[in-house]
């Protein structure tokens, strides 16, 4: 566990004081971007679709946009991952990279943009489906904290382990390698979705760390 936590902290470390920071900058300010806008053109057009009414109708209406202005609220949230692990796959290579060098690790074969483009495609259509899927749970308080957090830990968990050890292994080997250390990276990923926007920076320094120790103590 020791290995567990040394990663979390060194990715944490690499984004807010270290070589990472304006790249989890540039995520942060994207994927916000991108969730206010979702979240502002549906309160905008679609609210507005619920009829006025008079007399007690007109109660029931405002407890409609109030309710639907919520239900958007909510629906923000569970984009949120899906929308910050996109941007985050285009600069999850650079991010890997950069920590690679830092701790010494061999050099990994070039990605190039079209399949990190796939790498965050193939992470966010997950989250985005089990997110949505899920979104019922989120009006239940307590259930909605542990299934958010739980659920997308697991997501990125599965995908950034996979994603960093095929830079230097065949993907049958990243899966061997990610069951071999199920527990450890599932913390990885538990940790990354308790900050989504700054996930997939975390998730490539930490995730990048823990393979390479995983695979030195194999």
């Amino acid at each position: 566990m020791t290995r567990t936590f040394a990663a979390i902290l060194g990715g944490l470390k690499d984004v807010v004081f270290g070589r990472l920071t304006w790249l989890a900058i540039l995520n942060l300010i994207v994927a916000l971007t991108l969730t206010i806008a979702a979240a502002t053109a549906l309160i905008r057009y679609v609210v507005p679709l619920i009829p006025d009414g008079a007399g007690w109708l007109a109660n029931v209406s405002m407890a409609g946009e109030f309710v639907a202005s919520v239900a958007v609220a909510v629906l923000a949230i569970a984009l949120s991952p899906a929308i910050s692990m996109v941007v985050g796959g285009l600069l999850f290579d650079v991010a890997a990279e950069r920590v690679e060098k830092k701790i010494g690790a061999p050099k990994a074969r070039a990605v190039p943009l079209h399949e990190g483009v796939l790498n965050g495609v193939r992470i966010a259509l997950p989250a985005l489906l089990l997110n949505l899927v899920a979104i019922p749970l989120y009006f239940i308080p307590g259930i909605n904290a542990l299934t958010f957090y739980t659920l997308n830990g697991y997501l990125m968990a599965r995908e950034y382990s996979t994603i960093t050890a095929t830079r230097h292994m065949s993907y049958a080997e990243a899966v061997a390698l990610r069951k071999r250390n199920r527990l450890s990276v599932f913390l990885v990923g538990l940790a990354c979705s308790v900050i989504p926007f700054f996930a997939p920076l975390v998730g490539a320094s930490a995730m990048t760390r823990l393979v390479h120790s995983a695979r030195a103590g194999a």
